[in-house]
């Protein structure tokens, strides 16, 4: 696993986004460019997969960041090292912008 540092990007401002290649040549990541780097990584793999990234807040867990949903069903950085669901109940998400669209820009 990549050495997390403290925020790396706007989990929210997906104008200000590194590419995949600066973000391999800073070498900083932080909790919510994991998830971009994921998304990026399966996008690149394979466009025609459903991937989005969430801004999920789940306050009774004390979680707010970045995940990845793929296939509108598995949702990726919610849990280290777990694939997950996106839990029905306490969970907002402000955020929601499909990869393909940040990479177009």
């Amino acid at each position: 696993m990549a050495p997390i540092s403290s925020m790396t990007i706007d989990p929210v401002e997906s104008s200000t986004w590194p590419t995949p290649w600066e973000m391999l040549h800073s070498g900083n990541f932080c909790e919510n460019s994991l998830a971009l780097g994921m998304s990026y990584t399966i996008y690149y793999a394979n466009e025609d997969i459903p991937n989005e990234l969430l801004y999920v807040t789940d306050r009774q867990n004390s979680i707010q960041r970045l995940c990845v949903m793929i296939n509108n069903k598995y949702l990726l950085n919610y849990s280290y090292g777990a694939i997950s669901t996106l839990p029905t109940k306490n969970v907002s998400i402000s955020f929601r912008k499909n990869i393909a669209d940040v990479i177009k820009n």
